[in-house]
Protein backbone atom coordinates (compact mmCIF):
# COMPACT_ATOMS: atom_id res chain seq x y z
CA UNK A 1 0.00 0.00 0.00
CA UNK A 2 2.84 2.38 0.81
CA UNK A 3 4.49 1.67 -2.56
CA UNK A 4 1.19 2.30 -4.34
CA UNK A 5 0.70 5.56 -2.45
CA UNK A 6 4.23 6.70 -3.33
CA UNK A 7 3.63 5.87 -7.01
CA UNK A 8 0.35 7.82 -6.91
CA UNK A 9 2.08 10.89 -5.48
CA UNK A 10 4.84 10.73 -8.12
CA UNK A 11 2.23 10.42 -10.86
CA UNK A 12 0.56 13.72 -9.94
CA UNK A 13 3.57 15.74 -8.77
CA UNK A 14 5.46 18.32 -10.81
CA UNK A 15 9.17 17.38 -10.90
CA UNK A 16 11.39 19.53 -8.72
CA UNK A 17 13.76 21.88 -10.50
CA UNK A 18 16.99 23.46 -9.29
CA UNK A 19 19.41 25.85 -11.00
CA UNK A 20 17.47 25.85 -14.24
CA UNK A 21 18.19 28.33 -17.02
CA UNK A 22 14.93 30.27 -17.54
CA UNK A 23 14.22 29.93 -21.25
CA UNK A 24 12.50 33.25 -21.83
CA UNK A 25 12.30 32.70 -25.60
CA UNK A 26 10.25 29.56 -24.99
CA UNK A 27 8.31 31.14 -22.12
CA UNK A 28 7.06 33.62 -24.72
CA UNK A 29 5.93 30.72 -26.94
CA UNK A 30 4.20 29.14 -23.94
CA UNK A 31 2.43 32.47 -23.28
CA UNK A 32 1.23 32.51 -26.90
CA UNK A 33 -0.14 28.99 -26.46
CA UNK A 34 -2.49 30.12 -23.70
CA UNK A 35 -4.78 31.50 -26.41
CA UNK A 36 -5.40 27.91 -27.57
CA UNK A 37 -7.00 24.96 -25.75
CA UNK A 38 -3.75 22.96 -25.91
CA UNK A 39 -0.02 23.42 -26.38
CA UNK A 40 1.62 20.27 -27.73
CA UNK A 41 5.32 20.09 -26.84
CA UNK A 42 7.25 17.42 -28.74
CA UNK A 43 10.98 16.75 -28.99
CA UNK A 44 13.44 13.86 -28.52
CA UNK A 45 14.20 12.35 -25.08
CA UNK A 46 16.38 14.51 -22.85
CA UNK A 47 15.78 17.75 -24.74
CA UNK A 48 14.27 19.54 -21.74
CA UNK A 49 10.51 19.37 -22.41
CA UNK A 50 9.46 18.59 -18.85
CA UNK A 51 12.00 21.05 -17.42
CA UNK A 52 10.64 23.76 -19.73
CA UNK A 53 7.07 23.33 -18.52
CA UNK A 54 8.01 22.93 -14.85
CA UNK A 55 10.21 26.05 -14.93
CA UNK A 56 7.51 27.99 -16.80
CA UNK A 57 4.95 27.15 -14.12
CA UNK A 58 7.43 28.10 -11.41
CA UNK A 59 8.16 31.45 -13.07
CA UNK A 60 4.56 32.36 -13.91
CA UNK A 61 2.95 31.10 -10.69
CA UNK A 62 -0.15 29.83 -12.52
CA UNK A 63 -2.34 27.34 -10.66
CA UNK A 64 -1.73 23.96 -12.27
CA UNK A 65 -2.54 20.27 -12.16
CA UNK A 66 0.26 17.85 -13.11
CA UNK A 67 -0.42 14.34 -14.43
CA UNK A 68 2.25 11.90 -15.55
CA UNK A 69 0.84 9.46 -18.08
CA UNK A 70 1.98 5.85 -18.40
CA UNK A 71 0.83 2.58 -19.97
CA UNK A 72 -1.71 2.07 -17.19
CA UNK A 73 -3.71 5.04 -18.45
CA UNK A 74 -4.66 2.98 -21.51
CA UNK A 75 -7.40 1.79 -19.14
CA UNK A 76 -9.41 4.99 -18.90
CA UNK A 77 -11.00 3.88 -15.63
CA UNK A 78 -7.47 4.00 -14.17
CA UNK A 79 -6.98 7.44 -15.68
CA UNK A 80 -10.20 8.84 -14.22
CA UNK A 81 -9.27 7.43 -10.80
CA UNK A 82 -5.80 9.00 -10.65
CA UNK A 83 -7.04 12.21 -12.25
CA UNK A 84 -9.48 12.50 -9.36
CA UNK A 85 -6.55 12.30 -6.92
CA UNK A 86 -4.70 14.97 -8.91
CA UNK A 87 -7.71 17.30 -8.79
CA UNK A 88 -8.07 16.92 -5.03
CA UNK A 89 -4.39 17.80 -4.66
CA UNK A 90 -4.76 20.84 -6.94
CA UNK A 91 -7.81 22.23 -5.13
CA UNK A 92 -7.48 21.19 -1.48
CA UNK A 93 -10.23 22.17 0.91
CA UNK A 94 -12.91 22.68 -1.73
CA UNK A 95 -16.08 21.54 -0.02
CA UNK A 96 -19.00 19.74 -1.62
CA UNK A 97 -16.91 18.91 -4.69
CA UNK A 98 -16.74 15.46 -6.18
CA UNK A 99 -16.05 14.20 -9.67
CA UNK A 100 -18.52 11.81 -11.34
CA UNK A 101 -17.84 8.12 -10.83
CA UNK A 102 -17.43 5.78 -13.80
CA UNK A 103 -20.34 3.48 -12.98
CA UNK A 104 -21.52 0.59 -15.22
CA UNK A 105 -24.25 2.58 -16.98
CA UNK A 106 -21.53 4.70 -18.63
CA UNK A 107 -19.48 1.78 -19.96
CA UNK A 108 -21.25 1.81 -23.35
CA UNK A 109 -21.14 5.56 -23.75
CA UNK A 110 -17.84 6.87 -22.47
CA UNK A 111 -18.25 10.14 -24.39
CA UNK A 112 -21.19 11.19 -22.19
CA UNK A 113 -19.19 10.38 -19.07
CA UNK A 114 -16.13 12.22 -20.43
CA UNK A 115 -18.13 15.37 -21.00
CA UNK A 116 -19.72 15.21 -17.54
CA UNK A 117 -16.37 14.46 -15.86
CA UNK A 118 -14.41 17.25 -17.51
CA UNK A 119 -17.17 19.85 -17.23
CA UNK A 120 -17.13 19.21 -13.48
CA UNK A 121 -13.32 19.26 -13.33
CA UNK A 122 -12.99 22.49 -15.33
CA UNK A 123 -15.62 24.25 -13.23
CA UNK A 124 -13.62 23.51 -10.07
CA UNK A 125 -10.38 25.10 -11.30
CA UNK A 126 -9.37 28.68 -10.77
CA UNK A 127 -8.68 30.60 -13.93
CA UNK A 128 -6.23 30.78 -15.44
CA UNK A 129 -5.15 27.20 -14.74
CA UNK A 130 -2.90 24.84 -16.65
CA UNK A 131 -3.34 21.07 -16.80
CA UNK A 132 -0.10 19.27 -17.72
CA UNK A 133 0.01 15.77 -19.21
CA UNK A 134 3.61 14.55 -19.23
CA UNK A 135 4.94 11.49 -21.12
CA UNK A 136 1.96 11.36 -23.46
CA UNK A 137 3.88 8.97 -25.74
CA UNK A 138 3.59 6.21 -23.10
CA UNK A 139 -0.15 5.70 -23.71
CA UNK A 140 -0.57 2.87 -26.28
CA UNK A 141 -1.80 4.01 -29.69
CA UNK A 142 -4.83 1.67 -29.67
CA UNK A 143 -6.24 2.99 -26.39
CA UNK A 144 -9.60 4.74 -26.06
CA UNK A 145 -7.67 7.33 -24.06
CA UNK A 146 -6.84 9.40 -27.15
CA UNK A 147 -10.47 9.84 -28.21
CA UNK A 148 -11.43 10.69 -24.64
CA UNK A 149 -8.58 13.22 -24.48
CA UNK A 150 -9.72 14.86 -27.73
CA UNK A 151 -13.29 15.13 -26.38
CA UNK A 152 -12.04 16.78 -23.18
CA UNK A 153 -10.37 19.48 -25.29
CA UNK A 154 -13.53 20.14 -27.31
CA UNK A 155 -15.29 21.46 -24.21
CA UNK A 156 -12.38 23.20 -22.47
CA UNK A 157 -13.46 26.66 -21.25
CA UNK A 158 -11.60 29.91 -21.62
CA UNK A 159 -9.07 30.29 -18.82
CA UNK A 160 -8.14 26.60 -18.69
CA UNK A 161 -5.25 25.38 -20.83
CA UNK A 162 -3.68 21.96 -21.44
CA UNK A 163 0.04 21.40 -21.99
CA UNK A 164 0.86 17.95 -23.40
CA UNK A 165 4.48 16.78 -23.34
CA UNK A 166 5.47 13.99 -25.72
CA UNK A 167 8.32 12.51 -27.70
CA UNK A 168 5.90 12.17 -30.61
CA UNK A 169 3.62 14.34 -32.73
CA UNK A 170 -0.08 14.64 -31.75
CA UNK A 171 -2.13 11.46 -32.32
CA UNK A 172 -4.59 11.25 -35.20
CA UNK A 173 -7.50 11.78 -32.79
CA UNK A 174 -6.36 15.40 -32.39
CA UNK A 175 -6.23 16.02 -36.16
CA UNK A 176 -9.50 17.98 -36.20
CA UNK A 177 -8.34 20.22 -33.36
CA UNK A 178 -5.06 20.90 -35.18
CA UNK A 179 -6.83 21.49 -38.52
CA UNK A 180 -9.15 24.03 -36.90
CA UNK A 181 -6.16 25.96 -35.55
CA UNK A 182 -7.09 25.17 -31.95
CA UNK A 183 -3.71 23.78 -30.92
CA UNK A 184 -0.29 25.36 -30.47
CA UNK A 185 2.83 23.33 -31.25
CA UNK A 186 6.31 23.73 -29.79
CA UNK A 187 8.64 21.27 -31.51
CA UNK A 188 12.30 20.33 -31.70
CA UNK A 189 13.18 23.31 -33.90
CA UNK A 190 11.93 25.63 -31.14
CA UNK A 191 13.19 23.66 -28.14
CA UNK A 192 16.77 23.17 -29.28
CA UNK A 193 19.16 25.75 -27.81
CA UNK A 194 20.46 28.57 -29.93
CA UNK A 195 24.08 29.64 -29.45
CA UNK A 196 23.27 32.50 -27.05
CA UNK A 197 21.19 30.20 -24.81
CA UNK A 198 23.97 27.64 -24.87
CA UNK A 199 26.46 30.29 -23.71
CA UNK A 200 24.12 31.08 -20.79
CA UNK A 201 24.04 27.39 -19.84
CA UNK A 202 27.85 27.33 -19.89
CA UNK A 203 27.93 30.38 -17.58
CA UNK A 204 25.61 28.62 -15.13
CA UNK A 205 28.02 25.70 -14.91
CA UNK A 206 31.29 27.58 -15.46
CA UNK A 207 30.94 31.19 -14.22
CA UNK A 208 34.17 32.32 -15.88
CA UNK A 209 32.86 31.05 -19.22
CA UNK A 210 34.71 29.35 -22.09
CA UNK A 211 36.41 30.66 -25.23
CA UNK A 212 34.02 31.15 -28.17
CA UNK A 213 35.87 28.51 -30.20
CA UNK A 214 35.31 25.90 -27.49
CA UNK A 215 31.65 26.87 -27.18
CA UNK A 216 31.17 26.50 -30.94
CA UNK A 217 32.75 23.01 -30.92
CA UNK A 218 30.55 21.95 -28.02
Amino acid sequence: NMAKKTASIAKITCPGITTVFPRKRLFHLMDTGLDYPITWISAPPGSGKTTLVASYLSAKKYPFLWYQLDEGDADIATFFYYMGIAVKKAIPGKRNFSLPLLTPEYFHNISIFTRKYFETLYSALRTPSIIVFDNYQDVPANSLFHEMFAQSLEIIPEGVHVAAISRMEPPSQLARLCANNRSHHIGWNEIRFNIEEFKEIIRLKIPEGLPDGTVSKL
